[in-house]
């Protein structure tokens, strides 16, 4: 399978009743609005913790789905973009946007595709949380991302820890080793969002399709990409990581996400 095949498939299945979906999780967009309006830097805490203020800098979010966090940012003071496959997705995104009395740039488009004449640099990427094994290959990824930075610009990916998502299942409150971590098949899988949806919608969907990736095959994809890392981190697990009926205490002895911090320069 090359990019555009799992592009195109993906492209398909993000395009599913997201709207939908989002309305069903969080709410209308005005809704939702109102509550990122009251505390704009809660959901981008994590991130303003290692860029501290992002007032008047341009922000660049990679794959970033309905947009909540990029209009968090905006908020802010920052001048945001966001790039994705979802038109739906665009939808909720620029509502949001609205009714949080903010503006945003929302491209529908596969970010390898994105060339240096239609986008200007950013002086911070954000790639986050379930995306990367939507790519055949990181390496063009992350040599793409590179060319999208400033000089001194930042970038940091944030994702589910590869040894819990590609190897533990949590079923009837036990935890299963069910899956082998060096594996690189490609799967098919349900659409994030789907559960969000009723079961009839559910079951017509198209599904998506993945590769997930080692953590050292993370690293060695930014290592060769014209970019350098200057940190990593590995987060406890939390929440939306493990269900509810997860076994006492496994949230504090298993990492949740792993997040690398980059640029095209040391500082």
């Amino acid at each position: 399978m090359n990019q555009q095949q799992m592009s195109g498939r993906n492209k398909v299945g993000w395009n599913q009743n997201a709207y939908e979906a989002w309305v069903t999780r969080h709410g209308s967009p005005n809704d939702y609005a109102n509550e990122l309006m009251a505390d704009p830097s809660r959901k981008v805490s994590y991130y303003l913790d290692e860029i501290g203020e992002v007032k008047g800098k341009r922000v660049l979010n990679l794959l970033g789905s309905k947009g909540n966090k990029a209009v968090c940012f905006a908020l802010l003071g920052a001048d945001v973009t966001v790039v994705d496959l979802s038109s739906e997705n665009k939808r909720y995104a620029m509502e949001l946007a609205k009714a949080a009395g903010v503006s945003i740039t929302y491209i529908v488009k596969d970010v390898l595709e994105l060339t240096e004449e239609e986008i200007t640099p950013f002086d911070i990427v954000i790639l986050e949380m379930g995306v990367l094994h939507y790519f055949v290959d990181l390496h063009p990824l992350f040599q793409k991302v590179s060319t999208l930075m400033k000089e001194r610009a930042i970038f940091i990916v944030r994702d589910y820890h590869p040894i819990v998502s590609k190897t533990l299942r949590i079923i009837d409150g036990e935890v299963i080793l069910d899956g082998n971590y060096f594996s690189d098949k490609y799967l098919e899988v349900e659409v994030a969002y789907s559960t969000l949806l009723p079961k009839q919608s559910r079951q017509k969907m198209e599904k998506n399709i993945i590769r997930q990736w080692m953590l050292s095959e993370v690293v060695n994809a930014l290592i060769n990409s014209d970019l350098k890392i200057r940190k990593m981190k590995e987060d406890k697990g939390v929440h939306w990581a493990f269900p509810p009926n997860s076994p006492e205490g496994i949230a504090d002895r298993l990492p949740g996400t792993f997040t690398i911090i980059a640029s095209k320069v040391f500082r």
